[in-house]
């Protein structure tokens, strides 16, 4: 899905505006890293990220759109993403971006709930009573879980996370990290697993109801950690 941003001229209110077209939400936080971490000065001089849908830019060190073709900057990204010049404040013109219908910045070091792109109502759920000490999918009861990258990464706060991204997931509460037993299942111990950030789109799924001794149904499903897996976003 297309995702939009504006982009400002930090000296002025009335030049160099743009509407920025990216192929997706992830291609515009991986242009965002490219651009941040661009060993190009007058780029990470210039650009400065306001938030996921608002930048700024100053045109007398680089222009936001040369990006795309000045080498060491963001050419990876040429054909992934759109600049669209507005008219300056004279023309009377502002270009309306949609906003998205669900929307959290990828922030390392933040807490999120976890839950299914499909199924909305589906949350990671971390029962403190069950045994084993395991992540369940539950369409009642919710956790919230930090998602921090790893510090070999230069793991610093604050930081927008990509899909190439080292992460450690671990409770907001409690001393447990997210891993993956014999079986595949997702479990919590107290020996952080390493994860890409980009599992979470199609390494996670649903399992089978967990039931109680009696054979009731707990009205939650195991989560497994496998290679054709399901869709799952930050909430």
């Amino acid at each position: 899905m297309v995702f939009y941003a504006y982009v400002k001229q930090s000296t002025n209110y009335d030049s160099w505006r743009y509407v920025v077209a990216f192929a997706s939400r992830e291609v515009a936080d991986e242009w965002w890293r490219a651009v941040s971490t661009s060993s190009v000065a007058s780029f990470t001089n210039s650009i400065q990220r306001v938030n996921a849908q608002f930048y700024l830019h100053d045109v007398n060190q680089a222009n936001v759109a040369n990006s795309l073709v000045t080498t060491g900057v963001a050419t990876q990204f040429l054909n992934k993403v759109i600049f669209l010049l507005m008219d300056d404040l004279g023309g009377r013109q502002l270009s309306v971006i949609p906003s998205p219908s669900h929307f959290v910045d990828h922030v390392s070091e933040n807490s999120f709930y976890i839950r299914s792109k499909v199924s909305p109502y589906a949350y990671w759920y971390f029962p403190p009573d069950i045994v084993p000490t395991a992540v369940y999918v539950s369409h009642t009861e919710r956790t919230r879980f930090r998602i921090a990258r790893h510090t070999s990464e230069g793991g610093h706060k604050g930081t927008i996370m990509i899909g190439s991204d080292h992460v450690h997931i671990t409770l907001t509460l409690a001393s447990l990290s997210l891993d993956v037993d014999a079986k595949g299942q997702v479990i919590l111990s107290s020996a952080p697993r390493e994860f890409l950030f980009g599992d979470l789109l199609g390494k996670f799924t649903v399992g089978p109801t967990v039931q109680d001794s009696k054979g009731q149904s707990l009205n939650m499903r195991e989560l497994f950690y496998n290679e054709n897996g399901e869709d799952w976003e930050l909430a």
